[in-house]
């Protein structure tokens, strides 16, 4: 038998949720069966599948299990972590991500962001998985592999819950600049999408049809000399590929597109610069409208600066 205290990480949560986590190997029927039966209770008696966890909470196991200790994935402490921090305090940390690694775990073993986040964490004392139950520090933005940007972690339950709920009621806006063919007119630009998850790209339509999704694309001009403009792109929506597939639908591609530019574009960038993926970059988050654990943010702004070579690129092309 077993007893464990809930704690602010676990806090917040549906009762059979965190078993969901807490019990990874046990069968979701025999979780629900353990919970009506008594097997499994909260403060010395039944409670209810939705019952919400406390802080001090004691659960208690009644029944015999494999492992009911979480069993940790410790791969990431030996990983080295190669980013730049352009923010933290003790909840949240803000980082820059580099063009072709993954934000996010996939079926795969690739090294992503979120691993070096935290092998960096554990380094730094801030993140013991051993003191953990279920919780592990998490990303709330995603960005594309080919997208250089500002990614930020949540390093506590809480915390994730805050900035999940300003990102829902649009408190924390997200910056991108880039580059891209043309001309473009100020505007907010409103289209539908449907992702082919076997080829990884999306297709744009005028109109809603079956499956879509609405994406919405603020454009905001920084500076042009007609051939090519820089812009500033105010994310509504959030969808997969949305401001590159969005964009080259308008006739506006972006510089260096390996998916969606245009080829004789990009040659012409790679050759001279050696620029191999998308000139699109997650540069700014401005924090307004704050809820809960995160309310000491409000108005903060968060920016990092332009690589070297895209750097260059905007001060030949647009000579600034």
């Amino acid at each position: 038998m077993k007893e464990i205290v809930i704690t602010r990480n676990e806090a917040g949560q549906r009762f059979d949720k965190f078993l969901r986590k807490y019990l990874k190997s046990m069968p979701l029927s025999a979780i629900y069966k353990a919970i009506r039966t008594k097997e499994i209770i909260v403060n010395g008696s039944k409670s209810s599948q939705k019952y919400i966890l406390s802080d001090g909470d004691i659960v208690k196991f009644n029944i015999e299990i494999e492992d009911v200790k979480k069993q940790k994935e410790l791969s990431f402490i030996e990983i080295d972590y190669d980013f730049k921090t352009d923010y933290e305090d003790e909840n949240i940390l803000i980082v820059e991500k580099k063009a072709g690694l993954l934000v996010h775990p996939d079926e795969g073993k690739e090294i992503t962001l979120t691993d070096q986040v935290m092998s960096y964490l554990y380094d730094s004392g801030k993140y013991n998985p051993e003191d953990e139950k279920t919780f592990s520090p998490s990303p709330c933005n995603r960005l594309d592999r080919n997208t250089e940007g500002l990614v930020m972690f949540a390093k506590n339950y809480d915390t994730l819950k805050a900035v999940n709920e300003t990102i829902r009621n649009g408190g924390i806006t997200k910056y991108y600049t880039a580059l891209i063919k043309g001309k473009i007119v100020n505007d907010t630009y409103i289209a539908y999408i449907i992702k082919d998850e076997k080829t990884n790209r999306v297709k744009v339509y005028k109109e809603r049809v079956k499956d879509s999704k609405e994406i919405i694309t603020k454009v905001i001009n920084i500076d042009t000399i007609g051939q090519y403009s820089l812009i500033d792109i105010d994310l509504i929506t959030g969808r997969s590929h949305q401001i590159r597939a969005h964009l080259a639908w308008l006739g506006n591609p972006i510089v260096g597109d390996p998916k969606y530019g245009e080829k004789k574009i990009n040659n012409y960038f790679k050759d001279r610069y050696g620029l191999i993926n998308q000139y699109l970059v997650a540069y700014k988050l401005v924090f307004k409208n704050c809820a809960g654990t995160i309310n000491y943010l409000e108005g903060k702004t968060v920016t990092m600066a332009l690589s070297p070579v895209l750097k260059k690129i905007k001060n030949d092309v647009l000579k600034f």
